[in-house]
């Protein structure tokens, strides 16, 4: 056996069949009972306006452009028994590979609906990488074999109970953390190493525990520390993958930067917490290795270095694209602590170059006071202009979109729609239905008018970009252009069809 194969294999202990059962029973269990996570696909989707879904490159790929609750219904439970299964040690490493494949199905539709939302990615590379474990140890597999000589897939020597599992899953989890330093560096820069972002989206995001948010708004200097202590446990990540010693001091740092995330912030990073126990306790354990070639370690080996790859490939392209993630939440810098908005004569050029996948040129909304785009409807009587989601919220509209995917699709259509008029030559109020943010308007103006009684009391919605000379209209509806219809209207729903015709570019835009 040579040396890389050994490390891929025999790093860390594999995962017992106590850890299995325990790390398998407590996941599930999580995303029962936190949303969202991918076993409530069918809740999120039924709440979901077509208009706003964007269906991710892999889904594409399969031909699906939307998939019904009931069916996510359906592959929800059948996901959940092969779960248990897992759990259980039955029939394994058959029963982790259909858990696996059922949640990530779920996970890739979800993906279309939530916008930006990462806590869950880890779930998804866990169950991966529990793929490549079985342990016969209290499971069910072991006591068949041992009382009715049920067959056992694997055999003893084998990879799959080798450590590779919690080995790959330590690359991948290094890796986000990893990239999430660098995320901050590239698109924060100073802004976020002096504290200054840190504290502003502190001081704008819903808190779980009051005290700390007023401790961190009221003191830039705590905030220029933990800032700069984040981006540094965030970069020390990979020195988890190569040096033992150091392995569980950080994924206790990582612990820590979670826990402080969600008293002062809205993600909830549970899920990403408990996967972490994979990685613990196996780094804890001792075991023995062997230096005699074993079945699949040459083909397991494979798997891991082309994972590196891939890895490094999506971290320079700063790719989001499904299954991935390379740029973090709320990793946006400040100017003079506050968000420094275009003028007006760049947004073309931005337009033009995000479009071309330079993601810094044109910057992600973490929440509505940063936000560089905005939809708003103009009330009939003084012309003053609210915001589209406010309304939908204070109205409670149960089927619209999560605030994440609504500003993802506005931001995209603001994007596609410069650009398209860029390329045409145009002035930016310039409307039509040969452009993006028409025919977005269109649609989503038909959905305001089912859903909010007194519609009437507004007469126009517009796309608007924000700018240092204030907001500047990208394009511009009517609302008595539209006839209301029922949300069931077959009409209705092939129209939403048609916002399908610039879908793939949104979900390009994105990744």
């Amino acid at each position: 056996m040579n040396i890389v194969t050994h490390w891929w294999l025999f790093d860390m202990a594999p995962v017992s069949g106590v850890l299995r059962a325990v790390f398998y029973t407590g996941l599930l269990v999580l995303c029962i009972v936190d949303f969202p996570t991918p076993l409530q696909a069918a809740k999120i989707m039924d709440r979901t306006e077509r208009v706003f879904y964007t269906p991710v490159l892999a889904m594409r790929l399969l031909g699906l452009r939307w998939v019904s609750p009931r069916v996510l219904s359906v592959v929800a439970k059948l996901t959940i028994a092969m779960w248990v299964a897992a759990a259980a040690g039955f029939f394994q490493p058959v029963t982790g590979v259909l858990t696996f494949l059922g949640f990530a199905f779920l996970h890739m539709v979800n993906a279309g609906a939530l916008g930006a939302h990462h806590s869950k990615h880890s779930a998804l590379y866990a169950l991966l990488a529990m793929c490549f474990s079985v342990s016969y140890d209290f499971s069910l597999d072991g006591l068949l074999a041992q009382y009715v000589n049920w067959p056992l897939l694997v055999p003893d020597q084998s990879a799959f109970t080798s450590g590779f599992a919690p080995k790959l899953l330590l690359l991948v989890l290094s890796y986000i953390m990893f990239a999430g330093g660098v995320s901050k560096l590239l698109y924060g820069g100073l802004g976020w190493l002096n504290g200054d972002a840190l504290r502003f989206y502190v001081k704008y995001s819903p808190s779980r525990w009051p005290f700390m948010t007023k401790l961190l708004v009221g003191s830039p200097v705590l905030c220029r520390v933990l800032a700069s202590l984040t981006v540094l446990i965030e970069l020390l990540a990979p020195v988890a993958i190569f040096v033992p010693s150091w392995r569980i001091p950080l994924v206790v740092c990582w612990i820590w930067l979670h826990i402080g995330i969600m008293c002062v912030m809205r993600p909830m990073y549970l899920v990403q917490m408990w996967c972490y126990l994979l990685l613990i306790v196996p780094s804890l354990t001792d075991h023995s290795s062997t230096t005699s070639a074993v079945s699949l370690g040459g083909l397991f080996t494979t798997v891991g270095m082309l994972a590196c790859v891939v890895l490094i490939t999506v971290l320079i392209r700063q790719s989001e694209e499904w299954p991935f993630t390379s740029v973090p939440m709320y990793s946006n810098g400040l100017t003079n602590g506050a968000v420094r908005a275009p003028s007006e004569s760049e947004l073309y050029e931005r337009a033009v170059r995000a479009q071309r996948n330079q993601h810094r040129a044109w910057q992600r909304a973490w929440l509505p006071v940063d936000a560089m785009e905005e939809i708003v409807v103009r009330s009939t009587d003084d012309g003053k202009k609210h915001r589209l989601f406010q309304l939908m919220l204070e109205n409670k509209v149960a089927k619209f979109v999560r605030w994440p995917q609504y500003a993802k699709v506005v931001r995209a259509t603001a994007i596609a729609d410069l650009a398209a008029k860029a390329a045409d030559g145009v002035e930016l109020g310039v409307c039509g239905p040969e452009y993006p943010a028409t025919r977005l308007l269109h649609e989503i103006a038909l959905i305001f008018k089912n859903a909010i009684p007194d519609w009437d009391r507004y007469d126009r919605i517009e796309l608007v970009c924000r700018t240092d000379s204030g907001s500047v209209v990208i394009a511009s509806v009517p609302l008595g252009t539209q006839e209301v219809r029922g949300s069931g209207d077959p009409q209705q729903r092939s129209e939403s069809m048609r916002v399908e015709q610039y879908g793939e570019l949104q979900d390009r835009l994105m990744s």
